[in-house]
């Protein structure tokens, strides 16, 4: 039920992203609610299941939008293994482990699509790709750690299979 909720959750942020995200920027810059969902799901799940839908969201992301396509897979990829990775290490229940998790991991993975989109011939100026892209984009999801990670938490109490849910 979890993964459902979970795959849920990143349709919805897709679809939020591609249609009422894009249309409505702030200062020049869209929020990456998928990047948000990623990091997040790799905090609290671990390795595996932050590179899956890493891949997942970031492939469906590229296919929506008609950019790069994998570049967007491969850097969320990285990122939320990336998470998963280093949880153990550094997740708590401290209050400011998600918006800086998010920070520094947005900024990572736009990094790196820079760079892939360069790469690949995009011809994007990477400094000031990095200062007009890089950065506001990292300081908008932060606002979006908050909600997703509250809402990731509740996942936490679905009841799983095998039980009545109830009392009894």
């Amino acid at each position: 039920m979890r993964k459902l909720a979970i795959i849920g959750a990143m349709m919805a942020a897709l679809v939020l992203q591609s249609t009422i995200c894009s249309l409505w920027p702030w200062v020049g810059v869209k929020p990456d609610l998928i990047t948000v969902i990623v990091i997040l799901t790799g905090l609290m799940y671990g390795l595996a299941p932050g590179s899956t839908l890493g891949f997942v969201g970031g492939f469906l992301l590229d296919y929506s939008t008609g950019r790069l396509l994998g570049a967007g897979a491969v850097s969320k990829m990285l990122i939320g293994g990336l998470g998963g990775w280093v949880a153990p290490k550094i997740f708590g229940d401290h209050l400011l482990v998600p918006p800086m998790a998010v920070l520094v991991g947005t900024w990572l993975e736009q990094s790196i699509y820079l760079l892939l989109a360069n790469a690949f011939g995009s011809g994007l100026p990477v400094i000031k790709g990095f200062w007009a892209i890089v950065l506001p984009v990292g300081l908008v999801n932060v606002v979006f750690a908050f909600p997703v990670y509250y809402c990731l938490s509740a996942l936490e109490h679905i009841p799983g299979r095998g039980g009545s849910g109830g009392n009894g």
